[in-house]
């Protein structure tokens, strides 16, 4: 993937054919843990290189906050509860 992220071609020096590779890559990674930890660097939590990750022009972090799913949780039960 190095190569075709850094040069826009493939080589399959096997078949001895390299194919052009002008395309967009659009990747998603899990945090190590299943957690992010937002006092570590985006490839620390991703466990993913550097040399790889600086290929990439944009990155977005998601998080999903843990306090709104706790109420939204709670709430549900309580609905539950009272049926």
């Amino acid at each position: 993937i190095h190569e075709a992220m850094e040069q826009q071609r493939v080589t399959m020096p096997k078949a001895g054919v390299t194919l052009n590779a002008r395309c967009s890559i659009l990747a998603a990674a899990n945090p190590i843990f299943g957690h992010f930890d937002p006092s570590l660097g985006v490839a620390m939590n991703i466990d993913m290189p550097d040399s790889l990750l600086s290929r990439f022009d944009l990155v977005f972090v998601v998080r999903d906050v843990s306090e709104s799913d706790n109420q939204v949780a709670t709430h549900v039960l309580r609905q539950a509860q009272m049926r």
